[in-house]
């Protein structure tokens, strides 16, 4: 394979680049994906062939749904030494941009074994073996142009709803190894009464027996039970992995449709096999790699990642952050537990699990109560008298027709992913109580009339004037601002208890008069900048016109550290596409450039957060979005209250990562430093 081309448009002596280096052909099969943020985002498949790398552009990368058709452009060929390359190639060279190692591994190829036959047939199909791509893929040449091929997953195990990763969350601290044959499991700590707590997973407790469920290729078993339980274990067999290792507690339905152990152990002395159910709750393998080492959060989003639709293997799902609204939906079930996990805890952490005892009102068990329904919050729980609505039929959007009953039935659906986003912090109102065509008014402080349960945050400001403010913590708080006419909500990025310290720093990008095509290529630069020192930014729309780029922050840094970082961000943005871009706060000098906004990171502003609908035409809602969503035709007005459900049940909550664990400022503020020169 000749590396000609690949020579004759780098000048080594400015690009970081590897030179060429003499070395003959091997029979390794390595591939290696380049996340390539140049003038535009997109991904680089290169697989070892012959001493060189073949290798495709992917604008839109990769998609684990096999009815998407990707289209690759093949380009010139690359060194081996590009395997293990990773660097920021200087503006005005040949791909000028950053480049960063997004996945790795060994490859085999099938049905056509002969590289240069396949080639030349126009069809090449490869099995992956990487920490994010695994399976077979079809790379098959069209006719549109000499160099233009579609890259499509196969209809294997591992295919499933798109994604672009097998698990969609970072295997680093993964190691290797082969599956375990004993495990020592976690168990919970300790009892504690109900809490809430931002760093914590709260799940319904089920009675019934702990197993471990293993798939190793097409051998699937319940460790430790004699008794088959073939539904079970034929949902098992459809796991996206050819091996894994699922924690989680085998059940049995009494008359009332709630697990019973005594059901249960009687079914399994009798060697019945009908009416088991599996509800799982943790993965501690999957193929050759050991999750324990990972946060808990990220087991649980890899679990639910490789789980089929199914009706015996079933996800146990939680509530982040709100036990205490769990626990009180749970006793209303009638059930008798919840527990409760740290969400950054590795398996076998001491005192990161703990059970949670709840009590039953007399009277409130519900007879044949779905389970599924009460470990996610419920379809209202115990708790839904404590609002009271009025005039849920007045218009709020005249243009559409959407009334004040369509806007709290939205937040009522999405109230567990949006609450934990609220959770702990000051929250304003912005309060339209006759819809967007009327009067508007801003609230900062709590309204006297509030329910004696709501939650209350009293903080000083200076000496002498102390303000009162509401701080949302479950869903009924929500629902409640929300019937006071706040169609959206603003909160604090600091929580009451730490009010000068916040946990997230925002870049806010405001187009005004701007196209949004230039917030795409400026919120671009942001990432690529953020990237580039270290950072691992999240983004997501405003709801309006522009996009917010959040990062999550370790403890101890003050509104002045996560400003001056911003703004040195911003400032490196303007630099490098300063065409499209500026800090200028005055809007009539921004010259229809994009305005870098660094200084919502101050006490007492407010950001939106993730799925607020907004007061706007369309009824849209502030979105996460995947970076590589970054495309020309992406608009804020196209995620609405009546589409956005249906993107989370199938994406999942994009901006769980906010609640996790922050980064660390320093090394990114050294490496802005010397990016700034």
């Amino acid at each position: 394979m000749s590396l000609d081309d690949y020579e004759k448009k780098r000048d080594f002596e400015r690009t970081p680049e590897p030179r060429p280096a003499p070395s003959g052909a091997t029979s390794q099969r390595r591939f290696v994906v380049h996340r390539h943020e140049a003038r535009n985002l997109h991904y680089d498949l290169r697989l070892e062939q012959g001493g060189a790398l073949c290798s495709w552009a992917v604008p839109k990368g990769f998609s684990y749904d096999s009815a998407d058709k990707r289209l690759a452009v093949r380009t010139e060929d690359h060194p081996i030494e590009y395997l293990t390359f990773e660097g920021v190639i200087p503006k005005g060279e040949y791909g000028a941009g950053t480049m960063m190692v997004w996945d790795r591994g060994t490859y085999e190829l099938v049905t056509e074994l002969d590289w240069q036959k396949a080639m030349a047939k126009g069809e090449l199909k490869v099995i992956l073996s990487g920490r994010k791509l695994r399976g077979e893929w079809h790379l098959v040449k069209t006719k549109q142009a000499e160099n233009t091929w579609l890259l499509f997953k196969s209809r294997d195990v591992y295919a499933g709803p798109q994604r672009d990763s097998a698990l969609g969350v970072p295997l680093d601290d993964a190691p290797e190894g082969a599956l375990p044959q004993t495990v020592d499991m976690m168990v919970a700590e300790g009892e504690r009464a109900p809490f809430t707590d931002p760093g914590w997973l709260f799940e319904m407790s089920f009675a019934g027996r702990r197993v471990l469920a293993e798939k190793n290729g097409d051998a699937v078993q319940l460790r430790g039970v004699s008794t088959p339980a073939p539904t079970v274990l034929a949902e098992l067999a459809d796991v996206r992995a050819e091996t894994a290792l699922i924690d989680g507690v085998l059940v049995a339905l009494d008359e009332r449709g709630r697990p019973d152990p005594e059901t249960l152990e009687r079914r399994l002395a009798a060697a019945q096999t009908q009416d088991f159910q599996f509800y799982a709750f943790d993965l501690l393998h999957w193929q050759e790699f050991d999750l324990r080492p990972l946060a808990q959060i990220h087991r649980k989003a890899a679990l639910r990642a490789i789980l089929p639709e199914g009706r015996s293997l079933l996800y146990v799902d939680h509530v982040h952050g709100n036990g205490e609204s769990l626990c009180e939906v749970v006793a209303g079930a009638g059930l008798p537990a919840v527990f409760a996990k740290r969400a950054d805890a590795c398996y076998g952490a001491s005192d990161a699990w703990c059970r949670i005892p709840v009590e039953s009102p007399e009277g409130a068990a519900q007879q044949g109560l779905d389970a599924a329904l009460a470990q996610t919050g419920g379809p209202r729980g115990s708790r839904r008298g404590r609002v009271r609505f009025s005039n849920l039929e007045k218009v709020y959007w005249p243009g559409q027709g959407y009334t004040k009953g369509d806007l709290v039935a939205y937040y009522e659906s999405v109230a567990p992913y949006l609450v934990p986003h609220l959770f702990e912090r000051p929250v304003h109102m912005l309060r339209y109580p006759d819809g967007i065509e009327g009067e508007a008014f801003y609230q900062r402080q709590a309204p006297e009339h509030l329910p004696d349960w709501f939650e209350i945050a009293t903080l000083e400001y200076g000496s002498r004037e102390v303000h009162r403010h509401m701080v949302c913590n479950d869903r009924d708080s929500l629902l409640t601002m929300v019937n006071l006419g706040s169609i959206d909500l603003h909160p604090w990025l600091s929580r009451r208890g730490t009010p000068d310290s916040p946990d997230v720093a925002v870049i806010d990008l405001d187009p005004k008069s701007a196209p949004f095509t230039d917030v795409i290529k400026v919120a671009r630069a942001v990432g690529r900048i953020l990237r580039g020192i270290g950072l691992d930014p999240l983004l997501k729309t405003s709801g309006k016109t522009g996009l917010h780029v959040y990062i999550p922050l370790q403890e101890g840094y003050t509104y002045e550290h996560s400003r001056m970082f911003c703004e040195g961000v911003a400032r490196a943005v303007c630099r490098e596409v300063g065409d499209v871009a500026t800090v200028e706060r005055a809007t009539d000098q921004r010259g229809g450039k994009v305005y870098v906004d660094f200084l919502q990171n101050r006490r007492g502003q407010t950001v939106v957060p993730p799925y607020a609908v907004r007061p706007v035409l369309d009824a849209s809602v502030s979105t996460p979005l995947e970076w590589d969503e970054l495309q020309g035709d992406l608009r804020p007005s196209q995620f609405t209250m009546h589409n956005v459900l249906e993107r989370v049940a199938e994406r999942g909550d994009l901006f769980a990562p906010v609640l996790g664990p922050g980064q660390d400022l320093m090394p990114a503020i050294h490496a802005l430093e010397e990016y700034l020169g």
